[in-house]
């Protein structure tokens, strides 16, 4: 079966979405996947078999050069044998996109809409390839920014082909806060392609359970759920041993004020440490700190920013910790963002088989997961993050029954024969229509 996917990033092992989609479809027999990567890409994964690129840079330069081609296929053996450094990845993403990412300012975002909707995307190239492809299905990645959408149906009409949709964050409700007018003008307008490409869709994959339930009453589409997943069929690797100060761990972004939520949790072990130290909190992150940031996480001897570590040294180092942390933002407007987000970070926390320590809003997806499991001690507050973490601290049992109980949380909805197995099937169902 040939499936087309139409994302925003490339289909990498160096980025999320690369490693997510990876995770969701390796080993599934039967399967062969073309991509259409909507910026510069410098890596693909073995994975994909074909690959057609358009960029902004390559609209742009044809809209001031008409002769100037707007997009092209990827020739996989010469990217494979010459990888692009960092450096160069970089000079190659020098798009409107990545500057507006970092200054958020909305009409830059508006410019690279402005890009995408006059340029000349539609090209005989990319015509040829999906000549040439013939997918058989596509899987489309639901995006709030407008053009993948856009695209997605164009491909969906040129090939005839049924799709699948799949999201992982809220992009359409107006579940958000903001006091700009800007921001509600463009949630307005963008949402709009979100509904039609949702409702073009034979199936919607969605990130969690809340997700679910909202999306199913606003689309009236099918949804399941589709996460993460790993292999739950060995016995749990619970610690017996522990370090002693315990060992907390956090490993990821903490941008969205998530760095607040870990701040309560050092002054937690700073209060609890004061009579000698008896837990430490290693917090290992890409995302830049500021002054105030470093100050807030860095203190003394309860708690440390180890900065960034590759992606292959993660799984050793929350092997090697006592607790793992997962946290969340608790003020309204971030909260909202991820209401209905699940971290597949969470996935690798329950393979772990280490007591996760959970500290956000209890009515966010992630942590209700936590909560409707017993996965994971959860809090919600600074007095609760030191009673809590206190009684953890005093009760080391505590530690290896939430262990065990991560790891059958993770058995029970994220087991990789289960979660392919409902892939599987669903992709011959749909694709046979």
């Amino acid at each position: 079966m040939k499936i087309l996917v139409i994302s925003s990033t490339p289909w990498s092992s160096n980025n999320s979405f690369g490693n997510t989609y990876s995770n969701l479809f390796k080993d599934i027999p039967g399967l062969t996947f073309a991509s259409i990567a909507l910026n510069p890409v410098t890596e693909v994964d073995p994975i994909v078999s074909s690959c057609f690129s358009i960029s902004e840079k390559d609209l742009v330069e044809n809209m001031l050069h008409v002769t100037r081609k707007t997009g092209h296929e990827i020739n996989l053996e010469i990217l494979a044998s010459r990888p692009i450094s960092g450096s160069e990845a970089k000079k190659l993403d020098l798009s409107v996109k990545s500057f507006a990412r970092k200054k958020r300012w909305m009409l830059l975002f508006w410019a690279r809409d402005f890009i995408w909707k006059f340029g000349r995307w539609n090209s005989p190239d990319l015509r040829y390839y999906l000549d040439t492809v013939q997918p058989d299905l596509i899987f489309q990645p639901i995006y709030f920014v407008p053009h993948p959408n856009v695209i997605a149906q164009y491909v969906k009409r040129y090939t005839d082909a049924p799709m699948i949709g799949y999201v992982s964050d809220d992009v359409y409700t107006l579940h958000r806060f903001s006091l700009s007018p800007l921001f509600w003008i463009d949630r307005l307008i963008k949402r709009r392609k979100v509904k039609e490409t949702i409702q073009q869709c034979e199936l919607l994959y969605v990130i969690s359970q809340l997700q679910k339930q909202e999306y199913e009453k606003i689309f009236r589409v099918p949804c399941k759920i589709l996460t993460k997943s790993l292999d739950f069929s060995c016995d749990p690797p619970v610690k017996s041993q522990y370090h002693s100060p315990l060992k907390l761990v956090f490993a990821g972004n903490i941008g969205t004020n998530r760095w607040k939520s870990l701040a309560m949790i050092a002054d937690a072990l700073e209060q609890i440490n004061q009579s000698g130290v008896r837990a430490q909190l290693y917090i290992y992150t890409t995302t830049p700190l500021t002054t105030k940031m470093e100050k807030a996480l860095q203190r003394g001897m309860s708690s440390f920013v180890m900065g960034a570590v590759p992606a292959s040294e993660i799984l050793k180092i929350q092997t090697d910790a006592d607790i793992l942390v997962h946290v969340e933002a608790l003020d309204l407007k971030n909260r909202l963002v991820v209401r209905q987000s699940f971290s597949t970070k969470l996935v690798d926390y329950f393979k772990a088989a280490r007591l996760i320590f959970a500290v956000g809003p209890r009515d966010v997806a992630s942590i209700q997961h936590l909560i409707d499991n017993d996965a994971a001690v959860v809090a919600s507050n600074q007095k609760e993050i030191y009673v809590k973490l206190k009684k953890i601290i005093e009760t080391p049992q505590i530690i290896a029954d939430y262990g065990k109980k991560a790891y059958e949380c993770g058995r029970k909805h994220h087991n990789k024969e289960a979660m392919q197995s409902m892939l599987k099937e669903d992709l011959v169902r749909i694709a046979r229509q």
